[in-house]
């Protein structure tokens, strides 16, 4: 059994903020003396997060955005180059897809098994079998889930519920949530999570804004939910104040479940990432990405110098798959415009809706969020679009707001293929005790068995 490492106090871990978050990669002072760090151990602690819907083009752009705004790399990309890293290529596919859905890929991760598309911890021949964050919960562990989608959305569902009736019904899923009583569970969907659903839980204390879940102080009940958002979480674009940022609850989230002596297991989504990727908004994506990725450093700095902690950053597929495609000077003018975005496409949908949606209101209210002024030829096509006509001839392209995004891309250099999720192996990096044991080419599936051995974990109950 692995020795206890005290828990890291509130008043330090979450007083470094977002500032040491983005400094965790400077080095020690010449003088300081680090513990040694065994890695041939096994974890305690996971802390498994996934920007969902993230292509390997998703990375790279929010990367270079970094490296231009900051004068850094991103914390995903310093982990290539840190010892003991252990960089997999994961293979996607559902039990009927090549191109796998969100439930699925969860799912795989949760169980260990390849489900049907829209499957929530439920099998091809109709079994419940125990998903990971529930064996995590039965072994002593403290379990957590974060997120800035609803939190009965498929990928943290995929990890800790079981319903016979899909993704689609999220107000069972919620039921099924906080009936198992969670320890941590941080994310938007109040529409699911009445009172009467958190009721179902016990021991909680319950938050709605950042203030309260950033001033909860020495709050012992065992058990903390927060529900930020009636649906989703807003874009990192159109945040409000009322809502943290995914950075806040993945701190706010280890600070809590790290006092356990027992150790912990969570998962922490950036999962707007994935419907910027299928709005085709190029704005939307690289922000949210760049969130993401202050919460991988969060996660970072608490496992900084401690010998019990695996860090796994994954996505569960791809989607659109995004990619800077202008050269020389110009691309690198029109990519930087993208810092300059005020709102998502979910935010000019809002606008518009308030208005007779004329060509000027259209430019009017584009200009507002992205800076971009478009030429009369463009709105022409954006209004073509709105219209209801094709004016991309790929359907899946032409779809949702690709003709929007595809425009776009004149003025911002990042174009995509599809609206789709793709069937692109995808990028795992882990680092931390156990990071060697885990295979350089794999399933998403296949990571539960990796998983639950590296925690020590009981034999998976057959139904739940």
């Amino acid at each position: 059994m692995p020795s206890k490492t005290p828990a890291v106090s509130r008043r330090s871990f979450l007083a470094a903020g977002a500032a040491s978050a983005a400094a965790i990669s400077v080095p020690a002072s010449a003088g300081s003396k680090r513990p040694e760090i065994r890695r041939d151990r096994k974890p305690l602690n996971l802390i498994f997060l996934v920007s969902d819907g993230m292509s390997t083009g998703t990375l790279t752009i929010a990367d270079l955005m970094i490296q231009e705004l900051h004068g850094r790399r991103s914390h995903w990309w310093n982990l290539f180059s840190k010892e003991g890293v252990r960089r997999s290529m994961v293979e996607t596919a559902s039990a009927n897809s090549m191109v796998t859905d969100s439930a699925a890929a969860s799912t795989a991760w949760g169980v260990g098994e390849r489900v049907f598309s829209g499957a929530i911890g439920y099998t091809p021949d109709q079994r419940m079998p125990e998903p990971i964050l529930h064996q995590a919960k039965r072994a002593g562990k403290a379990t957590g889930l974060v997120t800035t989608t609803t939190l009965s959305h498929a990928t943290p569902a995929g990890w800790a519920c079981n319903v016979s009736t899909g993704r689609g019904d999220e107000s069972g899923i919620a039921r099924n949530m906080m009936a198992r009583n969670y320890d941590v569970l941080l994310g938007g969907g109040r529409r699911f999570y009445t009172d009467e659903v958190l009721a179902l839980g016990t021991d909680y204390t319950k938050v709605f804004t950042r203030e309260s879940l950033l001033t909860l102080g020495n709050s012992r009940n065992d058990r903390l939910v927060g529900v930020f958002n009636h649906g989703h979480l807003s874009y990192t674009l159109d945040r409000t104040p009322e809502e943290p940022t995914l950075a806040e609850m993945t701190r706010v989230a280890i600070e809590r479940l790290s006092r356990n002596p027992d150790g912990f297991v969570m998962q922490v989504e950036g999962g707007r990432v994935d419907h910027a990727a299928h709005a085709n908004d190029a704005g939307g994506l690289i922000h949210d990405q760049m969130a993401f990725d202050d919460a991988l450093g969060v996660a970072l700095e608490f496992a900084e110098n401690r010998d019990d902690t695996l860090v796994i950053a994954t996505t569960d597929h791809g989607n659109a798959n995004p990619g800077l495609t202008q050269y020389l000077r110009n691309g690198r003018r029109n990519f930087l415009r993208l810092a300059e975005w005020k709102h998502s496409f979910e935010w000019m949908n809002r606008q518009l809706a308030d208005t007779e949606r004329t060509p000027e209101d259209h430019r009017r209210v584009i200009a507002e969020a992205t800076t971009v002024e478009l030429t009369d030829d463009e709105l022409a096509t954006v209004m073509r679009w709105r219209s209801g006509e094709r004016v991309i001839p790929f359907t899946e392209l032409n779809k949702d707001h690709g003709p929007l995004g595809s425009v776009l891309a004149n003025h911002n250099g990042v174009s995509f293929i599809s609206g789709n999720h793709t069937a692109d192996h995808i990028e795992q990096t882990a680092i931390g005790p156990g990071a060697g044991t885990i295979p350089p080419i794999l399933h998403l599936a296949d990571m539960y068995p990796v998983m639950v051995s590296l925690l020590d974990l009981p034999p998976a109950l057959p139904s739940v």
